[in-house]
């Protein structure tokens, strides 16, 4: 979710896990956004950031990538994800107008 204007987006995190997205908008009004629990082999991570605009979006993601390991696995293995909140420098969280659920299907037979 992204917001090109006026309005306002809060994530709602849960065990470490966003379980929700609340918002606000001129055009949708107030909304609530809620996100299942997740599945064992599934693995989710999340974004809450701000970019100056639309087109910097792909920006914004690709710098807040990172390796994370898979669990249960011996050597471990890596898969890419969103690395939580990432607010520019004293920039509050209430100002934040990207939040991306990232949903990643883990393999529990890859060797």
């Amino acid at each position: 979710m992204a917001l090109d204007g006026d309005g306002q987006l809060m994530s709602e995190v849960t065990d470490d896990r966003l379980s929700a997205v609340i918002g606000r908008s001129q055009s949708l009004g107030d909304f609530r956004l809620v996100f299942p629990k997740p599945a064992s082999n599934v693995r989710y991570n999340y974004l809450v950031s701000y970019t100056p605009s639309l087109d910097k979006i792909e920006e914004t993601l690709v710098k807040a990538l990172r390796l994370f390991p898979t669990k249960n696995k011996n050597p471990p293995e890596h898969y890419i994800g969103l690395s939580g909140k990432a607010m520019p420098e004293a920039m509050p969280e209430s100002r934040a107008n990207l939040i991306v659920y990232q949903v990643s299907c883990i393999n529990d037979t890859w060797n």
